[in-house]
């Protein structure tokens, strides 16, 4: 497969402009200096605050990841912290405050809440970033959205979700306002928050409740099922066989349990 087309792939991962991804995912990051507290930190020149606020995160944040993915990262971390939110842009391709395509890249606007937000989202892109080593850009694609963004919400404690409650989010239930998911992802098919009409952190605090409740109702076919994806197979096949029941009844189980909310 040619550079080209992997570099479509992997950009196409966060919905964003494909132009400004690919341009993104080509500007070299070869002036990033490498921390001396941490080696797996990389950091731009003005950044080294930052790069030591990580440092102090990143262990128990990867130790997080690999608990709850039941699987140690295949390949050295790298986290590459941005001077400011306009270097980010140009490295990432937009205005988030922390992301992965090719690389994991902070903003400091991850810093702007505080530390303890700063590790949500840290320990958030850890778990794309897990799932990108073990599966590849192609296959990583091929996972819905809501089953990306879901188990990177849940496994990091609410990283990208923290604007939105679970009460505000069982709200939105009730009103009728929430995602559906799908089985499959793809190139040019993801099922994102607009296609809801939703705003990011409610999707994905919906998406993690959908992901909590398939770990507490059976915390070993969860796994079966994680470990399954983690090998490559698709997220609707995993479910079957490690549940023994597709997603359309899990969904409608956990619908069923939200309605007993009101």
């Amino acid at each position: 497969m040619s550079m080209v087309v992997l570099a479509m792939i992997s950009v196409l991962l966060t919905g964003c402009s494909f132009s400004h991804h690919a341009m993104a995912l080509f500007r070299s990051t070869d002036h990033f200096i490498e921390s001396q507290d941490d080696a797996r930190i990389l950091f731009e020149p003005g950044a080294g605050n930052y790069a030591e606020k990580v440092s102090a995160l990143l262990p128990l944040a990867i130790q997080q990841i690999e608990t709850k993915q039941y699987h140690p990262f295949p390949k050295p971390v790298q986290v590459y912290v941005c001077a400011s939110r306009e270097s980010f842009a140009k490295y990432y391709g937009a205005d988030v405050r922390a992301g992965v395509s090719s690389k994991l890249l902070l903003s400091p606007r991850v810093f702007d809440q505080g530390d303890e937000i700063a590790r949500l989202y840290l320990t958030h892109e850890l778990s794309h970033l897990h799932l990108l080593q073990l599966l590849g850009s192609y296959k990583m694609r091929r996972l819905p959205f809501w089953f990306k963004e879901g188990l990177a919400t849940y496994v990091s404690e609410g990283g990208g979700a923290n604007k939105v409650s679970e009460k505000e989010a069982l709200a939105a239930f009730h009103r009728g306002k929430h995602f559906i998911p799908n089985r499959t992802g793809g190139i040019f098919t993801q099922k994102t928050p607009s296609d809801f009409n939703l705003k990011p952190h409610m999707f994905y605090r919906q998406s993690m409740m959908f992901v909590s409740y398939l770990e507490e109702r059976n915390r070993e076919s969860f796994r079966k099922f994680l470990l399954a994806v983690e090998q490559g197979e698709h997220v609707s096949y995993a479910m079957d066989t490690s549940y023994n029941e597709d997603l359309e009844g899990q969904w409608s189980e956990f619908m069923g349990k939200i309605a007993l909310t009101l």
